[in-house]
């Protein structure tokens, strides 16, 4: 049983799971079998997976596929896998560093060099789930697959559809280049210690229809996006005054037919192909915006 496996591994190792670094460790098998499923893992993948801890998903991954790229801060935890897990998995590699934009990009070079399929399989740290996210939007094109664990608010947003209380500016912004769905729930009792919130399992990968449009002006999209939806349950209308003060009623009007929006609608209700029409009608206006960087996640 993975609970008994994950409490004798903690004891060998010596280490206390710390909330402050946001330490839970999986207990659930059902959890680790759905995440295993979730991956449509081949024996040619490179994986990449983030906070390795204990390695129970790492050596679940490492005996289906070539090649696992682990990315693990925690000293303790670093002492363990070296000591415990690495040299019966030769193809885990191990890095005692930060997983940001430029280790990926070290990760896809060798990969696309090797002609390998590359998915990144992790139990995510909670707190850099935003970057992350963003960073799977910027090299959409280059990962085939990830399953991911995430706080289960944060799940519901990324595959929110409009409608959906969870349905915000993050949702329109990662369904424009991907795809994602729910796996699973994963309660609290499923790790060790018990979080206080609840997890969801999700799997992203890239948009397969590619006949879909994409915005002409990225600029002009983000800021659309981010803008209206700070006044979500108003009209499109006095939404885009909202978030283009400079434009006038006639603009707006213009903007609004141009895409074939009815002006009543709330920005909520709006779909990622409406809001792409409605940015290229305003590109289309000679509307200039300039993208501002925030958190995503925290709009409410």
């Amino acid at each position: 049983m993975l609970d008994q496996f994950v409490q004798q591994a903690l004891e060998r190792a010596r280490i206390r799971p710390s909330r402050a670094k946001g330490q839970h460790f999986l207990i659930d098998d059902r959890v680790l079998a759905e995440v295993i499923r979730a991956a449509e893992l081949t024996p040619e993948d490179y994986i990449v997976e983030i906070g390795p801890g204990l390695g129970t998903l790492t050596t679940s991954l490492a005996r289906r596929v070539k090649k696992v790229f682990a990315f693990e801060l925690d000293e303790g935890l670093v002492r363990y896998l070296h000591n415990w897990v690495l040299h019966d998995n030769p193809n885990i590699e191990l890095e005692d560093i930060a997983f940001n934009k430029y280790v990926l990009e070290k990760v896809i070079e060798r990969a696309k060099a090797d002609g390998a399929p590359l998915k990144i399989v992790t139990n995510l740290p909670y707190q850099i789930s935003s970057a992350f996210l963003h960073t799977l939007v910027e090299y959409a094109e280059d990962i085939q697959l990830s399953v991911v664990m995430l706080q289960k608010e944060v799940a519901q947003r990324v595959t929110a559809r409009p409608g959906d209380p969870g349905y915000n500016s993050f949702s329109i912004y990662l369904q424009t280049w991907l795809s994602a769905r729910m796996v699973c729930d994963v309660p609290e009792a499923s790790f060790m210690p018990a979080p206080k919130v609840r997890s969801a399992v999700i799997r992203i990968r890239p948009l397969e229809d590619r006949e879909k449009p994409m915005p002409l002006n990225r600029d002009i999209y983000f800021h659309l996006v981010e803008n209206v939806f700070r006044q979500r349950r108003k009209q499109i209308s006095n939404s885009l005054n909202f978030a283009f003060g400079h434009l006038s009623q006639e603009q707006v009007q213009q903007a609004l037919e141009t895409a074939a929006i009815d002006p009543v609608m709330r920005a909520q209700d709006l779909s990622m192909d409406d809001y792409v029409r409605l940015s290229d009608a305003l590109d289309g206006l000679g509307v200039m915006a300039k993208r501002k960087g925030r958190d995503w996640e925290e709009e409410e």
